[in-house]
Formats: C-alpha cells, structure tokens, sequence
C-alpha cells in the first residue's frame, strides 16, 4: 500500500527541520510553493502543514505563515535515555503509529506515581514505535487533566515528549525511571509480534515539573534484540556509585 501524500510531504519537511535545512525561527515555503515543491494539490499540503502544527514542529499564523517552531527535534528534545543510540542512527527507519486514546481507570501503582486518586480518569496514549515497519517498542503514557482531542488530532506523534511541553503545555524537568524484564502476555504478543513468553525489557518512568510534581507517567515494552538498551557514565559518577 502506497503511503499517503500527506504523510509523504509531512516527514520530508519533518526530516528538513530535524536536519536544520529549515532552522528554527524559519518560515517555510506557502503553502504554494509546497504545492509546486511536491507537485500534489492543496490539501495533501495542508494536511502536512496540519499535521506539523499538532506535533508542535511548527507554529501557523495569519499573514506570517509556517513558522519552524523555537524549540524543535534539533533542539533540546533529543531522544534520551538507553535507546538514545537507536535513534541517532535508525532514525530514516523509524516510525510511530498511535494505537489508541482513550480515558481509562488505571491501575493502582500508575495512580500513585500520579498521586491521583484510584478512580480519577487519566488519559492514556498507547503507541507502536516501528523500525523498517517491525514493531520494536510498545509505549503506554498517562497524563492526568490534558485535552485528549489534541492529541487524536496529532495522529501518529513522532516524539510524545516533545509533544506533550509543544501542544500540551507540559513542562519536564526529571524523571525517574524503573527496569525489570517481563514475558510477553497475548496483548504484549500481539503488538510487537512476538510469541507469548518473549522476553521483554519493561520500563517504568515517572516525569515531573520543577516543583517535583508527576506529570507524565510511561510504561514502555523493548525488544531488546533489536534495541539494546546501553547508558554511559562519566568517571564522577562511576566514583560515587560503585
């Protein structure tokens, strides 16, 4: 099957930020001259352009334009932790579709690292992040008081960090993160293709503001054979910890 023009035009210009081919502050080309770029009609263009806007990549205004956004995928929301490797150097091969969003009652160890109560609603973001189209991770978020049609809108969302400060007004200051290998249950077999019993990285993290409250909560499953989880450490620390 044919990948859409929208999509198409939309990781073209993705990959041109990224790249700083469009720098941050850019204006990009009307919405004409895309038209012409790409030889399409208007409206694969404008879903393009859409799409961006939802992500956060960029910022429209009347009778300015598409302006690159100040703090884009070149900028400070790098890929981080121990797949930051995988994305330096996988990053044409990638793709993330969004599964499903919804609002749910989650389980007690999420609303505690939330600090909600057990039976407040949370919104929940669930997530197949692909190389080469091979599912390789399963990315679960909550959040708690976010507008849940935004991020329907946004589709399939590229980096949910960067989403999340861009369109949701979130702001990131530290996280915690939790890891422990688990086996793949039907669900987890389904969404990553694996068989049932594939052993899985699972990793819990907590993210807070600067005022040291929990605003987003992920649980992600890794393939690790495909995606290595590594981290480094400079000598002050390996001083302090061992």
């Amino acid at each position: 099957m044919n990948k859409p023009l929208h999509l198409t035009i939309f990781e073209d210009i993705y990959s041109k930020i990224k790249s700083n081919y469009y720098p941050e502050g850019t204006r990009l080309p009307t919405e004409a001259e895309l038209q012409e770029i790409y030889g399409v009609s208007r409206s694969p263009v404008r879903e393009a352009l859409g799409k961006l806007k939802n992500e956060g990549f960029i910022t429209r205004k009347a009778g300015v334009g598409s302006v690159v956004a100040e703090t884009s995928v070149s900028g400070p929301w790098r890929p981080m932790g121990g797949f930051s490797g995988n994305f330096d150097s996988k990053t044409e091969d990638l793709d993330c579709k969004t599964v499903d969003v919804s609002k749910v009652i989650a389980e007690e160890y999420i609303t505690k690292e939330l600090r909600v109560e057990k039976n407040e609603p949370l919104t929940k973001v669930t997530r197949v992040r692909r190389e080469k189209k091979k599912p390789v991770l399963l990315l679960l978020h909550y959040y708690k008081n976010v507008d849940l049609d935004k991020i329907r809108e946004a589709g399939d969302i590229l980096y949910m960090r960067q989403f999340a400060s861009e369109v949701l007004g979130i702001r990131f200051e530290h996280v915690k993160e939790e890891l422990t290998a688990v086996a793949a249950d039907n669900n987890l077999s389904y969404l990553l293709d694996v068989e049932e019993g594939h052993p899985l990285l699972n990793i819990k993290r907590t993210s807070y503001d600067a005022e040291g409250h929990p605003v987003e909560f992920v649980e992600y499953y890794v393939k690790t054979e495909d995606w290595p989880y590594k981290v480094s450490f400079s000598r002050k620390n390996l001083d302090k910890y061992t």
